[in-house]
């Protein structure tokens, strides 16, 4: 089974809404403002790494695609409550300038942003895109650094699956060769710890994600596998706290209608 890393969130977060979107390919997620917004100041920052920290053409590059985000293959189904298109736009800018504050990075060295890999775990294989590599020869630490504009912080992010699945990633050798100028990065960076950083790109604040280890890793082939169980055995579980309902599609669609009068 292929697995991206946000299968296994939205897995964990609702299982029907899995197997609409996954398993009978049906789609569901809303496209709200905000989420918009983020895909273009995600493209927007990957501009601003690759072509030398230059502002003024990252921001121009959000200013257009903010404009067009059908270029980039999104649109926008619904504004979330408080927020105008101008007001979006301010936002993503003032971002930009506040990101181009921390960057260049002091003590370390950029190994690549929006790399997109595929590695194997287990009998399965494991799919993402990690936002920032970043590397700091001198505590020898290789760090995923993932941009959030508008998510809460996740109060255990030492847990977060998502930095373990790219952590996990980096500690295979077939992770390199989707890193262009460090083909040799399995053997260079081997023994290195491995770590992670959530930047709240609103509040301009880095947290720290912790370490993962082999322990981490086991878990996370752990969770691959159980998925992959309940795939075979055709078993989706019911987000039961109803907390992934509000932004799901099929919660009063298809999900709704399949729900039993319990007179």
């Amino acid at each position: 089974m292929k697995v991206r890393q946000s299968d296994l969130k939205t897995f964990g977060e609702c299982g029907r809404r899995y197997y609409y979107s996954r398993i009978l390919g049906l789609g569901g997620d809303k496209s709200g403002s905000l989420t918009v917004m983020g895909t273009v100041w995600h493209f927007a920052v990957d501009v601003y790494e690759n072509y030398d920290y230059d502002l003024d053409l990252a921001k121009r590059t959000f200013v257009h695609y903010w404009e067009n985000p059908k270029a980039l293959g999104e649109r926008i189904d619904f504004w979330h409550r408080s927020t105008t298109h101008e007001g979006l736009r301010k936002r993503g800018l003032s971002m930009l300038e506040r990101y181009h504050e921390l960057a260049p990075w002091r003590q370390g060295r950029r190994l690549g942003s929006e790399i997109h890999f595929e590695v194997p775990i287990g009998n399965h294989v494991l799919e993402g895109t990690i936002d920032k590599l970043w590397a700091r020869p001198g505590k020898k630490r290789l760090e995923i650094v993932d941009f959030k504009t508008g998510a809460a912080v996740p109060e255990k992010l030492r847990h977060n699956i998502q930095f373990t699945a790219y952590c996990y990633a980096t500690e295979r050798p077939e992770f390199w060769q989707y890193v262009p100028g460090h083909e040799d990065g399995f053997q260079e960076f081997a023994g290195w710890q491995r770590g992670g950083w959530w930047y709240h790109a609103r509040n301009n604040k880095m947290f720290n994600a912790g370490n993962r280890e082999a322990a981490d890793y086991k878990k996370l082939a752990l969770a691959v596998e159980e998925m992959d169980n309940a795939v075979q055995a055709n078993v989706f579980p019911l987000d039961i706290k109803g907390e992934s309902c509000g932004y799901c599609a099929f919660a009063e669609g298809t999900c709704g209608s399949e729900m039993k009068d319990p007179r």
